[in-house]
């Protein structure tokens, strides 16, 4: 037995690896769009883009080594079915059970360290990808004066340019317009000048000849001052477009680890309680009032009925105002409550569907009776989308407070799961299942 252990685990290792890196590269491949708009024109250093995609291969890597599982399974699978080793196998009188049972121990060594993988390493991970995505968000534009072209890129000013010569820096026809303060804008113009970068290109430094400087006043326009000059400089900070890295405590959902977020439910909890207790309180005391021996109406209320009525009506509306006012305050903290305990689970759940792309991978395998990549390639794609569907909608729907975080993350594993294990047990006992199964 130990043997055939050694076997199937090694039929599953190359294809294990193998699909671990084709899964990631497809994710890296879907992925490299969504970057290339903010490093596009901003001229970001080829480093900084490896170390974007570094940090986000974590949460691919998170993503992939289950799915890989599948892949893996039914490849392995297929190939022994194909190859008459299950018949084999089953012919010597080996449970094919019994053949799963390695597969189910690497699994669950597998999930152990997923799930310290997701713990540990993920979040901080992702909370380094946003912030260096953010960091890249914020850098301007590689600046470039274009003759006949507004350069709105620094903040505050409005830039025209007739004529530009980047051999001699030399400028022509130049309209500067300051707009920091939109009631007082200030118009520069000059006939020609001169154009440098300085302070490590931080600041751009017009040196200007033959013009005015026009100060209007939006608000009193007879305050309106012109000013000649033969020669005027002018400086305009802010111009790098250079990464700034930023530091920041603040963290996301996925960006904490599973103590970190407990105790944010725990808080959540903590916060909703009072309100509760606001809600019990209030309604023990009116009902004490209202069902008392001794009914005490306020001193400027009669005893005729209509009066007596619309007193208790108009008490009844203040008290469900105040209760409307905390249940909202309590369904605002389950909605954390139920926004962070699916992350939790969902630390779990996605690296325990290793066993249940065991369990469906091997009898899908036997069944198809191929072991081409094709097959595989097919039968996963349809189960990821199957399993996603569940996972991606039971997060909107537990968020939503219709269901709870636990089924609502872990649904999608007992479904896949039962399922393979109904193959398992139809290729066990080899009963017929569906026509299109068979040769």
């Amino acid at each position: 037995m130990k043997i055939l252990n050694r076997y199937i685990l090694k039929e599953h290792l190359p294809p294990f690896i193998f699909s671990v890196f084709i899964i990631t590269f497809i994710l890296v491949l879907e992925f490299i769009p969504k970057i290339v708009d903010m490093v596009i024109d901003k001229d970001v250093p080829f480093l900084v883009v490896l170390e974007l995609i570094f940090l986000n291969l974590a949460w691919m890597i998170a993503l992939s080594v289950p799915m890989a599982v599948l892949v893996a399974t039914l490849l392995a699978f297929g190939r022994l079915t194909s190859d008459t080793e299950i018949v084999a196998i089953k012919a010597s009188g080996v449970n094919l059970l019994r053949v799963l049972i390695p597969l189910l121990i690497a699994a669950a060594l597998l999930t152990l360290i997923m799930i310290q993988f997701n713990d540990k390493i993920l979040p901080g991970l992702n909370h380094k990808a946003r912030l260096l995505s953010g960091d890249i968000r914020a850098m301007r534009p590689t600046l470039i004066f274009r003759p006949g072209v507004f350069i709105t890129d620094i903040s505050g000013y409005i830039i025209l340019l007739d004529k530009v010569d980047h051999t001699t820096s030399e400028v022509e026809g130049v309209r500067i317009n300051e707009v920091k303060n939109p009631n007082k804008p200030r118009i520069i113009v000059a006939k020609s000048g001169l154009m440098k970068f300085t302070d490590n290109g931080q600041t751009v430094q017009f040196t200007l000849y033959d013009g005015q400087v026009h100060m209007l006043d939006s608000k009193e326009p007879e305050n309106y001052r012109r000013i000649d000059f033969t020669e005027q400089v002018i400086s305009l900070t802010g111009v790098g477009s250079e990464l700034r890295r930023s530091e920041s405590n603040f963290r996301t959902d996925r960006e904490m680890d599973i103590a970190q977020m407990w105790e944010v439910v725990e808080k959540a909890g903590n916060a909703a309680q009072p309100f509760h207790d606001r809600i019990a309180k209030s309604a023990d005391k009116k009902l004490e009032f209202l069902f008392s021996d001794t009914l005490d109406y306020p001193a400027d209320t009669t005893s005729a009925d209509r009066e007596v009525l619309t007193f208790l009506k108009t008490d009844m509306k203040g008290i469900r105002n105040r209760i409307e006012r905390d249940a909202e305050q309590i369904e605002q903290q389950n909605r954390v409550i139920n926004k962070y305990k699916v992350e939790i689970y969902k630390k779990y759940s996605i690296p325990a569907a290793s066993f249940a792309f065991v369990l469906i991978g091997a009898p899908l395998a036997i069944l198809s009776r191929r072991g081409g990549m094709g097959v595989a390639a097919s039968i996963s794609l349809l189960i990821f989308t199957l399993y996603w569907a569940f996972l991606i909608g039971g997060e909107d729907i537990s968020e939503r407070g219709y269901l709870s975080p636990f089924w609502a993350m872990w649904a999608a594993n007992f479904l896949v799961g039962g399922i393979g294990l109904y193959l398992l047990v139809k290729v066990i006992t080899e009963k017929p299942l569906l026509s299109f199964f068979r040769k």
